[in-house]
This record gives structure tokens, sequence and C-alpha cells, in this order.
């Protein structure tokens, strides 16, 4: 049902990948396959149990970096947030309505025929007291799932031509909602041809009296279908609808272009390595550091604006370690021609900053701020963006959100994937941290998989050095969880290398694949006899783990593993207690190196440096393996 007062459209020029979740059928890349998500967050009450008004102007673009709406100005509903990577909205931030409820599963009614979904609620408005005259407005942007351009670039799904958005006000007479604008199922691709632009703008009047009371809500609903599949694995969630900018106040028009004094960043904070999101403090060097970001910051104005832009890094101290002033620059107004800020000093800023190199375990916080003039407009919340840099014992190109599901289809009977890492130094690999994503009846806990190593030989994964004994299956936790899977042997690799998995069968085994950064010449994967690079835009959700920290994981070893070292501290020997008959001994440092091996319950030490260690037993006869942390001290 389309309402009244529609105006005009939101857009960059060209076409636009979208990131959220999706119920659809899959997208086959020769056996690539990207997949909705079947879970999403669990949305928590709302902070204040009652329905407390809000005055005007109403203001909402998303850009807190919280998960879920703020209760400060929206009822509890299935709606949640993210920074809209890829997505280029109004403002960082956007609130996506999808086909997970508020508590992290799909609804009940979903099924292939029409069903409500997500539903973003306000909050009561203060309009009593006002009139027609006064030219109340509700505006907003919104984008449909799915994306465009090519398919293997885009993110989540179409809302079909039967599935719709809806606007809907409070009526306090009859208690009733009523719709006053609607929106059909549609494409990215089709509004880019059909008006130039991606993101579309719509403003509503509030101009009938029965609505202008201080019980006046307004909210977004999303009716979807689901079209599914019988291949286990590829059902899930889906018909997304991205809402940005929502804005009620009196004063206001319906017919036009929007135009907002607001000078904002669009994406989310980059990382500041070249490459990765995080990586292991040990492996660090300053040639890591990426030459130059790429910051996307838009003037919502209609005429240009001069804007200030600048980083910080600090340290866990909270010290400052470096300040990058880009200066101050007119920022071109981004409608009609859809431009974002292009001044090369704020658009393109110099990295001239290194972390030291040698240091442990730590983290650093950047922050990027950008102002109109010297104090800046009105919603500060989207002129600031934040970073936290990680150097632990980890590689990551992941930003930790899953926004779609990988995995491979293939008739041959053997499947491979396969990650790409490049170390600085030698070091020992001992565990893998992968996210697996709950699919339909859980079907993907029934893939088994052998955890696998290779060299790198000519730029593709190359001899295997490691691979399990055993098979692992799937064990997906709460949304975005990782989950450790320690090696039975550390891996001690030099250079590059490649991290990955062998599928016992295959069957779809659903990943988490993040959006925000581009990693496919890394992914590779293998079904036949040759390997193959991936052409899906994203990243595997897949760290590796370096040192012996990793093999101890979340859990004490001695627990674990019911064995105790005794004495610990040991200065000259130290006795295993609690071992299995027939167990073999392995002694590794903090840096995962083998340095004893042995049947006997009783080490030597004495020969040890001081330090911490690691040691890894295995029963030869029933297959039981722990391990047990002790302390050498002379």
């Amino acid at each position: 049902m389309v309402g009244q007062g529609t105006g005009g459209h939101w857009c960059r020029g060209a076409a636009l990948w979208c990131c959220m979740a999706a119920l659809a059928l899959p997208r086959v890349a020769a056996q690539e396959v990207l997949l909705p998500l079947l879970r999403g967050p669990v949305v928590p009450p709302t902070a204040k149990a009652s329905d407390e008004a809000v005055a005007l102007p109403f203001f909402d673009d998303f850009a807190s970096g919280e998960p879920f709406p703020s209760a400060a100005l929206w009822q509890r509903g299935g709606a949640t947030l993210s920074g809209g990577a890829g997505l280029l909205p109004p403002t960082v931030g956007v609130a996506t309505l999808d086909a997970i409820g508020a508590d992290g599963a799909l609804y009940p009614g979903a099924g292939a025929g029409r069903y409500p979904a997500d539903t973003l609620l306000s909050r009561s408005l203060l309009l009593a007291g006002l009139t027609p005259a006064d030219s109340v407005v509700v505006s907003f942007f919104y984008l449909p799932g799915g994306g465009g351009g090519n398919r293997w670039e885009t993110i989540g799904d179409a809302p079909e031509a039967g599935d719709s958005l809806l606007v809907e006000f409070f009526r306090e007479a009859d208690s009733t909602w009523v719709t006053v604008w609607g929106r059909g199922g549609t494409t990215v691709d089709s509004l880019l041809a059909a008006t130039g632009r991606a993101w579309q703008y719509v403003a509503i009047a509030v101009a009938d009296t029965q609505f202008l009371n201080d019980a006046f809500r307004f909210r977004f609903r999303n009716i979807c279908s689901q079209t599914s599949t019988s291949k286990p694995g590829l059902s899930g969630n889906g018909d997304q609808w991205h809402i940005d900018y929502v804005v009620v106040d009196r004063g206001r028009r319906t017919t036009g272009d929007a135009s907002f004094r607001d000078v904002a960043f669009v994406e989310p904070a980059p990382s500041l390595l070249a490459h990765y999101a995080a990586m292991p403090a040990r492996q660090y060097r300053r040639s890591e550091m990426a030459p130059a970001l790429e910051m996307t910051i838009a003037n919502l104005f209609s005429m240009p604006l001069a804007t200030h832009y600048g980083y910080a890094i600090v340290d866990g101290r909270g010290d400052t370690l470096h300040c990058y002033d880009g200066g101050y620059e007119n920022a071109p107004a981004f409608l009609p021609d859809g431009t974002y800020q292009d001044a090369q000093a704020h658009a393109r800023p110099s990295v001239g900053y290194a972390f030291p190199e040698g240091e442990g375990a730590r983290s650093y916080t950047v922050v990027h701020t950008v102002r109109e003039g010297v104090g800046g407009d009105d919603h500060g919340e989207n002129d600031t963006v934040r970073f936290r840099q990680v150097f632990a014992d980890y590689y990551a190109y992941d930003d930790g959100t899953a926004e779609d599901g990988y995995g491979l289809t293939s008739t041959a009977s053997r499947v491979f994937l396969a990650y790409r890492f490049d170390l600085n130094e030698e070091d020992t690999l001992t565990a893998v941290e992968i996210c697996f994503n709950h699919t339909l009846r859980d079907e993907n806990e029934e893939v088994p998989f052998y955890l696998t190593v290779w060299h790198c030989e000519g730029g593709q994964p190359g001899e295997v050095v490691y691979r399990d004994s055993r098979s692992r299956y799937p064990q997906p936790g709460e949304v975005n969880a990782f989950h450790r899977y320690v090696l039975e042997r550390p891996v001690v690799v030099a250079d590059t290398l490649f991290v990955g998995f062998e599928q016992g069968n295959n069957r779809y085994i659903n990943m988490g694949f993040d959006r925000s950064r581009d990693t496919r010449e890394r992914i590779f994967y293998l079904t036949g006899t040759e390997w193959q690079q991936s052409i899906l835009r994203g990243s595997l959700m897949m760290r590796p783990y370096f040192g012996t920290a990793a093999m101890v994981g979340v859990e004490s070893p001695q627990q674990a593993s019911g064995c105790r070292a005794v004495p610990n501290p040991s200065s000259q020997q130290m006795r295993i207690e609690g071992l299995p008959e027939g167990s073999r001994i392995r002694i590794f440092d903090m840096r995962g190196r083998l340095v004893a091996e042995t049947r006997e319950s009783v080490v030597a030490t004495a020969a040890m440096a001081e330090g911490v260690y690691v040691a890894q037993w295995t029963s030869e006869r029933s297959g039981a393996s722990g391990m047990v942390k002790f302390i050498v001290k002379h």
C-alpha cells in the first residue's frame, strides 16, 4: 500500500553491496555457496518498563555502535543494528528488519506463505496540541536486502514481490494500527535502474488530527516469506529491509530531496594493518601497517561545508600515542550526485605511525572524528567511529560478526577448504578457532571434518603438514561464537601456511562469513583435482592460534586432563600424577616449541630454562589425551 508523501531517493550512483542475513535459495559460484543465517542475537528486554513518551524532535541514525535499538526511543522488537559495512547508508549504522525474532530464532510462522516478521516500534511521541498546520513529518531512508551488481559480491536476500515493508501509525481512538505507507518487495538493482540511487528517502506527513496526541507511535513492519530447499543446511533467514536516519519533527516538508545539516561517517572504522584485523604480537612488523586508510564521509546538507577530520591512537592505559590532523577541507554536498568527501587528507589519510615491535599481547583503540566547522553539528554519534587494534596470539581477517554462511557443495566425496596466513618468523600453530552457524535442524553437526594444515607452494596449498587423526563435528555455539580446536600436535611453521579442513562428506557445513574485509584471494577450495580461488567477497571466520597458550585454551589443563604436576613449581624434576598407562609425553615451552619427549611420568627439569611449560600426553592404549601446565623455577 503506497502512502502519502514519498519524496526523493538515496544512492551512491553505482552497484551496492548489502550486508545482513537472508532467507532464500543459495547463490552458487562453482561449488562455493553463500547462505543466510538461521539464528541472530537475542534482543534483551528494554531498559525501561514503561512507555515513557519522547518529545520532538525524534532522531535516530543507529550510529551508537550498540547491537540493538536504543530503549530511550524504541520499544522491544526483533530489529538489530550493525555498522552497515558495505551498505553505504546515509550515516554509519543501520537497523535491519529480517525474519529472525527477538529470541534469536526464526519466527514461528516462517513458511512458504507470507507472515509478519520483525517490527521496529517507537515509543510514544508528545504531539498533543499540534495541528496539521505544524507540518509534523516522519522521514527515513530504506534499502532492500540482497544488494546489487555481481551476485558473488552481494549480501543478504532481496524481498520477493509478495513481501512488504510497511509503516503504520497508532490510532488511540480505537487502539488500532493504520498503514500509511508501504513498499513491495524489490531489489537494489531495480531501484538503481529506476531512480539512479540505492537508498530511498521517504517522508510521511502526520496530517490527520486522530494521530496528533501524546499516544502517537509509529512502527516499521517486515512482511516476508520463506523459500526453502530440500538440501540439508541450506535454509535460513531472509527478506531484509535496512532502515536509517529516522527523523520526526514539526515544520517539515514531504516533497523534495532530503537535506540535513549533518557531516558524518558512512562506514565503520578500518584496521590500521594492511591485511589483518588482528595478528599475533610476535608476528607483527612495522611493514604490516597500511600506507593509508579509506574513510567514507558524507555531507548531508544541500551545500558544501567546511569540515575537520582527524584520528588518535590510544593505548590500553588511555595514553594517546599518535594524533593525525587532517585539517579543514570543504565537504561537497552528497546530493544530488552521490558525492562523498574526496579530499585526500580526509578520505585517504596516511598512516604516519607504526606500532612498536617486540612487545607482548596488547590492544589499542583508534578513534576517528569528523565535525563541521569548530562546534560540530547536532548529531554527534555519527561523528565518531572506533577500531580496536589487537595484538595477541591469533590472526584474524574478520571483524567478529557473520553476515552470511559460507560452505562448499560438490558431488565429490572429498572437499577441502584452505585459508592463507603469512608469518614473519617461525612460530608454532597449536589451535584453530572457527565460527560455525546454526542450520535448520542442525544438519551441519552431521558433517565431520579433519583439521588440516598445508605448506604454501606457488601461492597455493601444497604439502599437507598436519591432518587430524579423528574427525571433529562442527559445534555451533551462540551467534558469532568461535569454537577452539586444539591440534593433536603442534605444527612449527616458518613462513606462509594454509589452515583449513577436509570434510568427511560433501554436505554443506556453514561457516561464519564476514563481509567487512575482502580476502577472497586468500581463500582456496578443492573439490576435484585443482585448487580454486574464491570469488566471494568477504572473509572466513577462521582464526589460527600460535603458542602454548592456545593449546591450553580457556580451561585449566590440569582440571581438563585429571592429572597434575608435582612439585609445581619444580627445579630438578617433576612428576605427572594420574597418567594413564602407556602414555607418551611431549613438553612444550610457551612458544609452542618441543623441548622434551618421554614415556616416563618423571620429567627432568634441571636443564630447562625458567618459565611456564605444558606437558601434553596421549595414551597409546585408549587414545585419551590431555595437558598439564607446570612451572620451572631454579
